[in-house]
């Protein structure tokens, strides 16, 4: 949280429109082809069989079973069950809820993080910062597909950012009016179904909450009103972490893995997990960082109305905030690290990769409001030229392995309704036991294979109500 304060002049924060509106427009142009990538949604691997689970059993025994079976994510399983009334629409309707989701939460929060530090911004800064987040975001993630377009992943991983981002908007608004009575009970249970989508983002949840709430109550920036919601919602989150853990099947799962690491041993994986991620999310994906902090850099070039204070006063805060993030990293990778002494998956990297091209934007932005501060105003036209080719040659480059994304998705998809022409057409005629043609595996994700026992083959002639299915290869 840093102190920037405004000049009282009739053009505070005031920026040169021009920049945000066509940076918003470019970034929002380049968020269609992922929208229109939903289209090409398929049920993959889990899916079959949490959809054979709801459709034998119904909503509700379904979840219970889930519960008491396999999994521990009760919110991931809820939402789950939701979207499989609407059977393939709703596979193909939830990337594009995502991806919406994710811009205007961010919108949001971003709004109330401003507001909370004094440097309110017009509309158009937040929805560039918005769409830049976003866009950003998915297309430097490792598992584009796992995270985003796979049903059981994105509904795990990327739901839960948008939830926490939510929840945080909601925690700091409050700030500005009173409460209602039953407010507490609201934030807690919304907090405890944000909390059940994975152990992950449960221990992302609780981390965030938790430093926001200290640094609030340290720099005495936490009104009596606010309190109660702040706790409620850290006690709706170790709600749900409890029944995160005491989930029947958790123990089953454990005896499977690695013995736990010590302390010790944990202390020092996590923060060499989180320092690898951190290390291979800047450079494997050196463009779209780069991208972010241009990004950031130009919406600071172009606010005005701002004093900045002295490095020494606001350094306390900026470490803070750097101490934050990596935090929120470091909680993503506690969970595989204590379970399995491993580093996180692809799609369990989906939070912290969030947060880590938030704080590069919130970094540039920064560094931007410095430069217009102590650059003379005739070097600032030339810097925002140079900065704008800069983060244009970025984003090109950022978004350079979309089209090979696309085709792959694409071609998965036909070979994939192909074969279930070929499953229904069997089925109908009164086959029991099919064999099918063979895919291609996408995103590293299990696919059919000609051995009819093996658990996607189980849970596919489930979801498709007949005995057993194998693929020619």
């Amino acid at each position: 949280m840093t102190d920037a304060t405004q000049e009282e002049h009739p053009k505070v924060n005031t920026p040169k429109r021009g920049l945000p509106i066509f940076w918003a427009l470019l970034l929002a142009l380049c968020l269609a082809p992922y929208l229109a990538l939903s289209a090409f949604a398929r049920p993959q691997a889990d899916d079959y069989c949490s959809s054979a689970l709801f459709r034998s059993l119904g909503f509700w025994q379904a979840q219970l079973n889930a519960y008491n079976g396999w999994t521990n994510r009760y919110a991931t399983m809820f939402f789950t069950g939701i979207l499989d009334w609407f059977g393939l629409w709703g596979l193909r309707v939830l990337p594009v809820l995502l991806i919406l989701g994710l811009a205007v939460s961010a919108y949001l929060l971003l709004k109330q993080v401003f507001r909370r530090v004094g440097v309110e911004q017009p509309r158009s800064n937040l929805v560039l910062f918005a769409l830049a987040l976003t866009l950003l975001h998915i297309a430097a993630l490792p598992n584009l597909y796992q995270s985003i377009y796979w049903r059981a992943g994105s509904l795990a991983y990327t739901l839960p950012v948008i939830a926490l981002n939510l929840l945080l908007a909601a925690l700091l608004r409050a700030h500005a009016r009173k409460p209602v009575r039953h407010a507490p009970i609201l934030f807690a249970l919304a907090a405890f179904v944000a909390v059940g989508f994975s152990t992950t983002n449960a221990a992302l949840q609780l981390t965030a909450l938790g430093f926001l709430f200290g640094v609030l109550l340290w720099r005495k920036q936490l009104s009596p009103q606010e309190r109660p919601l702040w706790i409620a919602a850290l006690v709706g989150s170790a709600l749900g972490l409890v029944v995160l853990a005491l989930q029947p099947g958790a123990r089953l799962r454990l005896a499977q893995m690695p013995p736990m690491p010590g302390l010790g041993r944990l202390i020092y994986l996590t923060l060499r997990y989180s320092a690898a991620l951190v290390y291979h999310s800047l450079l494997d994906y050196l463009p779209a960082r780069l991208a972010a902090l241009l990004i950031g850099l130009l919406c600071g070039l172009s606010t005005r109305g701002l004093t900045v204070p002295p490095l020494k006063k606001i350094l306390a805060p900026l470490l803070l905030t750097a101490l934050g993030a990596f935090l929120l990293i470091a909680a993503c990778c506690a969970p595989s690290a204590l379970a399995q002494s491993a580093y996180p998956g692809h799609r369990a990297q989906t939070g912290a990769i969030y947060f880590i091209n938030a704080a590069l934007l919130g970094a540039g932005f920064l560094v931007g409001i410095w430069l217009r501060a102590l650059l003379p105003q005739k070097t600032l036209r030339p810097l925002q030229i140079l900065l704008n080719i800069g983060a244009l040659v970025c984003l090109f480059f950022a978004l350079k392995p979309l089209p090979g994304q696309f085709a792959e998705i694409r071609r998965h998809a036909a070979a994939w309704d192909e074969r279930e022409v070929s499953i229904l057409a069997q089925r109908d005629a009164g086959a029991r036991s099919l064999l099918v043609p063979g895919v291609d595996s996408l995103a590293e994700l299990m696919e059919l294979s000609p051995d009819p026992a093996n658990w996607v083959n189980g849970c596919a002639a489930n979801y498709y109500q007949v005995d057993s299915i194998r693929s020619t290869e």
